[in-house]
């Protein structure tokens, strides 16, 4: 008994009609929203996964650096729901450490997995913080003071909004960052896709005949 054959998906290049071996496109797509490009490069689609790697990748770091990388993170919470990560998160595994600081943030220990700082989601007023987190911001967030917490044994309590001081410090940038690195979440959404599906054909219409079907027959019976 022979064992089944795997199925292989082939699409059709728009550019010279040749085969595109699509492999596994449903891994691919998950290679593709990973990393971007990723996929491509797994189908052995080197230029097209090198293009949309570099161009996607470039567009979220520069947005990042426009934001002094706090324009993305994940947050949930009422009065603060950072939706602008959905758009973010089409960009995979480099989004990653936002979901991981949101939930450390929440969690027990009230401070960010990494204490940088690194796509950690803004206190707001009456937030609970750890003392070492708390340090940390005011000695190396020149917008955050002593006076800024109250003392709640063992924890930091917040009294201000670090949302607003990110817009004050950041201005325009903030908006700038936050919109580079939600196009290049949503241009990865399109590369995913390509990796699933193959490449998009350009629609053609069809013309109607202007000969008329009794002619047509006409002409097939007297040749």
């Amino acid at each position: 008994m022979q064992p089944p054959s795997r199925r292989r998906i082939v699409a059709v290049s728009p550019d010279d009609g040749s085969a595109i071996d699509l492999k596994q496109p449903e891994f691919a797509a998950f290679l593709a929203w990973m990393v971007p490009g990723l996929g491509h490069l797994y189908q052995g689609r080197t230029k097209k996964g090198a293009v949309y790697m570099s161009v996607i990748l470039t567009l979220f770091v520069v947005g990042l650096w426009l934001g002094d990388g706090r324009v993305v993170y994940a947050s949930w919470r009422p009065n603060d729901t950072r939706w602008w990560f959905v758009c973010q998160a089409g960009i995979g595994a480099v989004a990653g450490p936002a979901v991981v600081q949101s939930v450390s943030m929440t969690g027990t220990n009230h401070e960010p997995f990494w204490l940088a700082g690194w796509m950690t989601p803004p206190l707001t007023e009456g937030q609970l913080v750890s003392r070492e987190f708390a340090d940390r911001l005011v000695t190396h967030d020149p917008y955050i003071f002593e006076q800024d917490f109250w003392d709640r044994p063992p924890y930091k309590q917040f009294r201000a909004d670090q949302i607003s001081m990110w817009h004050h410090k950041l201005g325009r940038f903030f908006e700038l960052g936050t919109l580079y690195t939600v196009l290049a979440g949503m241009l990865n959404m399109l590369v995913i896709y390509d990796a699933w599906a193959g490449p998009m054909h350009p629609f053609v219409k069809q013309e109607k005949s202007t000969v008329n079907p009794d002619e047509e027959s006409n002409d097939g019976t007297a040749a």
